[in-house]
């Protein structure tokens, strides 16, 4: 029962405040990706974006997302705007050149890191 009033409690805490709510929700996305949901990553990254559509995170974040679900037209339409809105962010440049240059004698499991979302701090996710 404790738990559950402590749920409550945290769950209003963070509804009443916007911003630290987009960074939790971002977050949550983010495991969601670690763990291999996509679709439901996709999901999540897709909402806030619609709420800020100018973010270079979200970008980098749904470029990824789309490049896993074998979308690459989109993944590369997502990263060049995200490089557009911040050309000198590393994670996105990097993101963006293995994308563009793949390495084919890499196996999949060498390749997931590519395949996790930007950490870079100063990007709003």
């Amino acid at each position: 029962m404790k738990s559950l009033t402590l749920l409550i409690v945290l769950s209003l805490v963070a509804v009443s405040c916007a911003t630290p709510m987009v960074r939790t929700e971002t977050h949550f996305a983010n495991q969601l990706a670690e763990a291999g949901l996509w679709k439901e990553a996709l999901y999540r990254w897709e909402k806030q974006f619609a709420e800020n559509p100018d973010s270079p995170a979200l970008l980098n974040n749904l470029a990824v997302a789309m490049e896993q679900a074998g979308n690459r037209e989109k993944a590369e339409e997502l990263y060049r705007k995200a490089l557009k809105l911040a050309p000198n962010n590393a994670m996105i440049q990097r993101n963006f050149n293995q994308f563009m240059n793949p390495d084919p004698g890499k196996t999949e499991d060498q390749d997931e890191k590519k395949q996790q979302p930007s950490r870079s701090k100063g990007a709003e996710r």
